[in-house]
């Protein structure tokens, strides 16, 4: 479960980096949006579980390389890396995917968990909130790959960020 707090930590770092790429104020939001969700999320589950340190391969080989993938990815764009708006969604859509399956993975961890754990009815209603509120997040980074791609240029000025 703890490694899911790692999983939120790499999501967040990569939206908000990706978010700064974008020209369009409404998809920079949503994705700036995002990445602060996903922050939330990380400090939730560090508060109720403390954080991923020593829980490396909790997630799975998939799950491992999903972090790596989004830490990344963000240390690219942290570089200067300026994908082109096509290249972008491209990373977007296949990192949203990899990521909805490893979390999918996590929550479901958390909350079969969070079953057994004596955990007050607050915590289990967050963790419940946080896996529905996962759910949107793919939702969001879908809209905005797809605004993406049919703009052709929403990274157009290449500003990093």
């Amino acid at each position: 479960m703890r490694r899911a707090h790692a999983l939120e930590e790499a999501a967040a770092k990569f939206y908000e980096k990706a978010s700064k790429l974008v020209e369009d104020p409404s998809l920079a939001a949503a994705l700036s949006f995002v990445a602060a969700e996903s922050s939330n999320h990380a400090r939730l589950i560090q508060s109720l579980f403390g954080t991923s340190e020593g829980c490396e391969g909790a997630l799975g080989t998939a799950g491992e390389r999903i972090i790596a993938e989004l830490e990344k990815a963000a240390a690219e764009l942290e570089g200067g890396w300026k994908p082109a708006p096509k290249e972008l969604a491209a990373l977007l859509r296949k990192l949203n995917d990899a990521e909805k399956l490893a979390g999918e993975e996590a929550y479901s961890q958390i909350i079969a968990k969070a079953l057994s754990l004596e955990l007050s009815d607050v915590e289990r209603l967050l963790l419940e909130a946080v896996a529905e509120e996962e759910k949107f997040h793919y939702r969001i980074v879908e809209k905005v790959a797809g605004e993406l791609e049919k703009r052709g240029s929403p990274g157009a000025d290449r500003r990093a960020g």
